[in-house]
Parts: C-alpha cells; structure tokens; sequence
C-alpha cells in the first residue's frame, strides 16, 4: 500500500513537472524559467539553444541549399541572366546564358550547393 502512494505520488509530480515545462518553455525561449528552492535544487526551463543556434541550424533547415544561395553561385560561376526554374526536394534548378548558349545547372539541395549537373540546351 505504501509502494503505490509513493508511485501515485511519484508519477503526478513528472506530470505537474512536464505541464510547467510546457507552458514556461515556450514563453520564454530566450530568459527561461528557474524553478528553484531553499535546499539549493533547481531546474530550468527553457533558456537559449546549445551553441547559440536556433533550431533550424539543429534540424537541417538552414543546411539546404536556397535558391538564393544557388543563383549567387550560378552568377560567379559565369551565367548570365540568370534565374530559378524549378526547386525541389532534391536542389535547385538555374537557367541562364554563358557564351550565348542556354545552359541549365543543378545544385544539389545541400549546405554547399554542390553543383549536380550543367547541360547546355
């Protein structure tokens, strides 16, 4: 019987933990939240990421190449009139002009926009 109060007790003080944390978290992402007491224990909440980087950095959002990033690229690589025709799940597309002819180049859709293919049309 004292087992199961204990567990009774044990498992409504995760649950009451994990509400604070679901409401404090999100209200302040930057400051955080101290919980803390007189015994010297204390949790936080919140608070900055790891390495000062947002959670973009952390899940590959800002590891893909932008058609922004591509165009740049295709311009110093020497195509001229330059512009986005398609981007995919797999990288961006640019179309352009070098040498008078159409050329047509693909990055690859990652933190470098490595360049997949040039076909000249």
């Amino acid at each position: 019987m004292f087992k199961n109060i204990i567990k009774v007790a044990a498992l409504a003080g995760t649950i009451a933990l994990g509400g604070v944390a679901a409401t404090t978290g999100a209200a302040s992402a930057q400051s955080g939240t101290f919980l803390g007491s007189s015994s010297g224990i204390s949790i936080h909440f919140g608070g900055g990421h790891r390495y000062g980087h947002s959670r973009g950095h952390r899940h590959g959002y800002y590891n893909r190449c932008s058609p922004r990033k591509a165009l740049r690229k295709a311009r110093r690589k020497g195509i001229r009139r330059a512009y986005v025709a398609r981007v995919s799940d797999r990288g961006v597309v640019i179309k352009g002009r070098k040498w008078g002819d159409r050329v047509k180049i693909g990055f690859a859709n990652n933190r470098h926009c490595s360049v997949r293919f040039v076909r000249a049309r």
